[in-house]
């Protein structure tokens, strides 16, 4: 991806934030179902947290991009450490404060949604898309 690629107007990008959300909701329908009540809560935290994340990632990485005199990998690097930093600040408040939660539903959720990310950036490597053909 080139800085002019990443932003939310970017339709891979737009299409990897709504798969996210959809792994969200479907995972969180059957953490419901399976676990109750607190498993689905747990589960679109989990999700959330990556979702609010890559939106966070998007952002920093399209302002860096844009200010930065040429095009060097510091702008995405930043962008990456904000976005863990901004992970690790909404799990520590999820955990701290939702003492109910099922932890296996929010972190098989939580690493889904984080796989899914991955995966749709990686499949474009290969033909110069990001994010593949379609």
């Amino acid at each position: 991806m080139t800085g002019n690629d990443i932003n939310l107007r970017n339709p891979v990008i737009r299409r990897m934030l709504v798969i996210q959300v959809g792994i969200t909701v479907a995972f969180a329908l059957v953490a419901g179902l399976l676990a109750g009540e607190h498993g689905a809560v747990s589960a679109l935290l989990g999700g959330l947290t990556n979702v609010f994340a890559s939106v966070i990632y998007v952002v920093v990485a399209n302002f860096g991009l844009r200010h930065a005199r040429g095009t060097g990998l510091w702008p995405l690097l930043r962008a990456e450490i904000v976005k863990l930093v901004f992970i690790a600040v909404q799990l520590a408040v999820i955990v701290s404060f939702y003492k109910d939660m099922n932890v296996g539903a929010m972190f098989i959720t939580f690493l889904v949604t984080l796989l899914a990310w991955r995966a749709a950036l990686f499949a474009g490597a290969g033909n110069g898309r990001p994010g593949g053909g379609g």
